[in-house]
């Protein structure tokens, strides 16, 4: 990076995990840090699987709030302004997957895991931004029209930073905005669990998604018309 840094940012060359290195130096950690690399050896995605994301990694670090009932779904909303706000093109086109997705057009442009140590909470963010790794993958590079328009990582980290610290500090109607961005809602889906071993189960259940409620949890209208409430679990979508 040749230009200056904010005081804010911690920028590693190469790093296993940015979520592992925050919690690993739990005890000197603060509210608005974020610690940013372009190269994550050995990242941690949902349910201890592999993370992979397409050149940009960070977490953000700030305090935890009994507040913020659905963190990974606020975090998410969060995502969603900061681009938002730095590709104008792409507004209102963005949305969330229950429970920690942000989609473009189908496809995951993306992923999030947050993680609560020693009265913090670190959110990682992993985002596809200029390549589209896997098949059901998109990056920010292939949304905008020219590459020039791609934001800069500093850009980016500037705008998430600022939308996550402004949705912990203020009363966002968070249920009300992540409603309205709700990839799942009407879609048909499968909820199912997995092992240990990393292996889907069978579906415990199947039908279409029917919003979030208010501690964050995925809704889900069975064909008989009963509405359950999912609190964990893979989703499996059409």
């Amino acid at each position: 990076m040749s230009q200056p840094l904010p005081p804010w940012l911690t920028w590693l060359e190469t790093c296993d995990s940015t979520n592992t290195w925050a919690l690993r130096h739990a005890n000197s950690l603060y509210h608005g840090q974020v610690i940013y690399t372009r190269n994550q050896t050995h990242g941690r995605g949902q349910y201890g699987r592999q993370w992979r994301s397409g050149g940009f990694t960070a977490s953000f670090v700030v305090t935890a709030s009994p507040a913020i009932v659905a963190p990974s779904l606020v975090a998410g909303l969060a995502v969603v302004q900061a681009v938002e706000s730095v590709v104008p093109s792409l507004r209102q086109q963005l949305q969330l997957k229950w429970p920690n997705d942000v989609m473009a057009q189908g496809k995951k442009l993306a992923g999030l895991l947050c993680e609560h140590h020693q009265g913090w909470l670190v959110v990682g963010v992993g985002l596809n931004l200029s390549k589209d790794e896997l098949p059901q993958a998109i990056s920010l590079q292939t949304l905008v029209a020219e590459a020039t328009a791609v934001p800069t990582e500093l850009d980016l980290l500037m705008a998430i930073r600022e939308e996550l610290l402004w949705c912990w500090e203020s009363s966002i109607d968070w249920l009300s905005a992540v409603s309205q961005r709700d990839f799942l809602r009407g879609r048909a889906i499968k909820v199912t669990e997995v092992t240990q071993q990393q292996k889907i189960a069978p579906a415990l259940w199947q039908g279409e998604g029917a919003g979030i409620n208010t501690k964050g949890h995925l809704q889900l209208r069975l064909a008989g018309g009963e509405v359950v409430t999912v609190a964990s679990g893979h989703i499996i979508y059409e």
